[in-house]
């Protein structure tokens, strides 16, 4: 073989080498660069939330509070989302027996992400004396006539509910005032506060 073709050869074989190391870095940086597709939300009943509370889940992204993680703190604030495995999902409804846990809590406040009250929520909340709501702008709060079934009369004649909003309709108060009345709240128990508008400078 002459000199001439063996420098050929050897110059083909490197040009090889230098092409094949290219695309294997090419390959590599690609595959360092791919993120993976984040974990959809799924139905799933009395799932364990990262913070210690129980949830049912839905594939909408939303949860149902079943119970909170037990405590013996006099305040308990519920958290307006809850991470099941790598899936952030909203809290939007207080459950049945949300609270047992929480038997000390005389106060409770809840995020301005619920939407709805279920019945018997605060079964269990035997030293509740005070519920904090606070509402999105224009939004409103389902509450349901047996929220505070399970607590006594003399009970429910002492708690008093909060509801801190911006804007509201006087039919969307009127609604929400006869709700927790029906649910046993008394109606001097129930106060309404706006917002105050915060002025630029």
């Amino acid at each position: 073989m002459s000199n001439k073709l063996v420098k050929k050869v050897v110059t083909l074989a490197l040009a090889a080498t230098l092409a094949l190391g290219s695309v294997m870095t090419v390959a590599a940086e690609t595959a360092s660069t791919t993120t993976e597709t984040p974990a959809a939300p799924v139905s799933q009943k009395k799932a364990a939330a990262t913070n210690g509370s129980t949830v049912n889940t839905s594939k909408k992204g939303t949860a149902t509070l079943t119970s909170v993680k037990k405590t013996t703190k006099t305040s308990v604030k519920v958290a307006s989302t809850v991470k099941v495995g790598d899936v952030k999902y909203t809290v939007t409804t207080i459950g049945a027996n949300a609270f047992k846990k929480a038997s000390k809590a005389k106060t409770i406040t809840l995020p301005n992400t619920v939407k709805t009250i279920s019945a018997s929520a605060f079964t269990g909340a035997k030293k509740l004396t005070k519920v904090n709501l606070t509402l999105q702008s224009g939004k409103t709060v389902s509450v349901n006539k047996n929220a505070f079934k399970g607590l006594s009369k003399k009970q429910k004649s002492k708690i008093k509910v909060t509801i801190n909003y911006t804007k509201m309709s006087k039919k969307q108060i009127s609604s929400l005032k006869k709700a927790l009345k029906s649910a046993g709240i008394k109606t001097s128990n129930i106060k309404f506060v706006k917002a105050k508008k915060t002025t630029k400078k």
